[in-house]
């Protein structure tokens, strides 16, 4: 009895949990949007070098002017370009002539550890004093790609509404902003195919399969691309930063493929065997013969549920999913990230060697991800069962009810004929 209580008390703590995570990322994202608007006249007005007066010309041009009724003495464009966590918004600020002055990036949804290593590589500071009369260009940077060319991308957007306004032609192409299929999509599409038959076949070799499996995808979405999902990506999807466009779709489409298969069959084949940090602990694990242990207190269940929750919520407040992430994996694959990732990155390596991955039995965000998509298809589900025994059981009672109500008259009936006959 005891226990039976303890479950629905259970059941019932997480209902709630369950709901108040939903309003509680509906909430950071509705304040999140009253943040942008309320900061964003702040930044370009800091933006302004030889004017006084901000005067807006469009959403995407400014002029800056001594007094109201001035000449511009400059102008100042916003653009955006696309990075691997989505947009990155840049405003720059021309002489009327065209010549750059300052670049300030407005907004940022990549990992912050690579904008910082784009900015300490003077990619911005290359790009000033540059003329915008032909295309803004500038050497990328080494480990930060995706960044650079993202920061070169946006300076161009911005610089072609002042372009059009001075000199009357545009030089950034119009590109779309819907994806192009790319081949590393496309093979992690197979690859997570070959994840579920080897999941779900009775070959003799599954053991082998599944090994080449967790390789490839070391190698490949690991060490080649780091294009392994995580909480960032999780709040990619959440905030629907996606829709306006990423450099790489590779995480999101691995995560999607993922939680789908969760809902549908109830089995999380990528930690199983496409998750590259996860291959990285059973590599070391062989090496060190490490042993599995499984942590049973409810600290390891809820515990990765509010560091996962407090991390959507902040990438969603913020509109920058990519700089709130804690797992080991860009120091692992990329060597880039702070000096607390760095630490917690060579603390599980070690402990990889002794216990059999202690990452996923523990903090990973895949764990609470999968909890909570499985037990709100299970309450979806019993929903629905109690609804058509709930209607049954009213048109049974109803039923009841009217045959009381005859079996009523007929006794009536019965008794008038009696007292007519006597």
């Amino acid at each position: 009895m005891k226990k039976k209580q303890r479950k629905q008390s259970n059941k019932l703590v997480d209902k709630l949990a369950s709901v108040a995570s939903v309003l509680l990322l509906i909430l950071a994202w509705y304040l999140g949007g009253l943040r942008i608007a309320d900061n964003q006249n702040d930044f370009l007005n800091n933006l302004l070098v030889d004017g006084d007066t901000l005067q807006a010309v469009s959403s995407t041009l400014y002029q800056g002017t001594a007094s109201p009724e001035s000449d511009p003495v400059e102008w100042i464009g916003i653009g955006t370009g696309i990075g691997y966590g989505g947009e990155m918004e840049v405003a720059l600020t021309t002489s009327p002539q065209g010549e750059i002055k300052r670049i300030a990036v407005l907004s940022s949804k990549d990992t912050s550890s690579y904008l910082e290593k784009v900015v300490q590589g003077k990619v911005i500071d290359n790009m000033v004093g540059q003329n915008i009369k032909t295309t803004v260009d500038v050497d990328g940077i080494s480990g930060a790609t995706l960044s650079s060319n993202a920061l070169v991308q946006a300076v161009n957007a911005a610089a072609d509404p002042v372009r059009n306004q001075q000199f009357g032609f545009t030089l950034s192409d119009q590109t779309s902003e819907l994806p192009h299929f790319r081949w590393l999509d496309l093979i992690a599409v197979l690859m997570f195919a070959a994840a579920v038959w080897v999941s779900r076949t009775r070959h003799p070799k599954k053991i082998a399969f599944n090994w080449a499996i967790l390789l490839t995808s070391m190698g490949l979405f690991g060490f080649y691309s780091a294009t392994l999902f995580s909480s960032s990506t999780m709040g990619i999807l959440v905030s629907g930063s996606w829709m306006s466009g990423l450099a790489n779709y590779t995480a999101l489409i691995l995560l999607i493929l993922s939680a789908g298969y969760i809902l549908v069959f109830n089995k999380n084949v990528y930690c199983q065997s496409l998750c590259p940090f996860g291959a990285t602990q059973e590599c070391l694990g062989k090496i060190g013969n490490a042993k599995a242990v499984t942590f049973k207190h409810g600290f390891f269940v809820w515990f990765p549920r509010v560091i996962l929750l407090a991390t959507l919520c902040f990438g969603v407040y913020f509109r920058n999913p990519a700089s709130f992430s804690y797992e080991p994996f860009g120091i692992m694959f990329g060597m880039i990230g702070p000096l607390y990732l760095f630490v917690l990155t060579v603390l599980v390596l070690i402990t990889s060697l002794m216990v059999r991955r202690p990452w996923c039995r523990s903090l990973c965000p895949m764990n609470a991800m999968t909890d909570f998509l499985k037990f709100n298809k299970n309450w979806a589900k019993q929903s629905l069962r109690r609804r058509p025994k709930s209607q049954a059981n009213q048109r049974t009672v109803k039923a009841a009810g009217m045959a009381t109500k005859s079996g009523a008259v007929i006794w009536r009936e019965e008794a008038a004929d009696r007292s007519n006959v006597s």
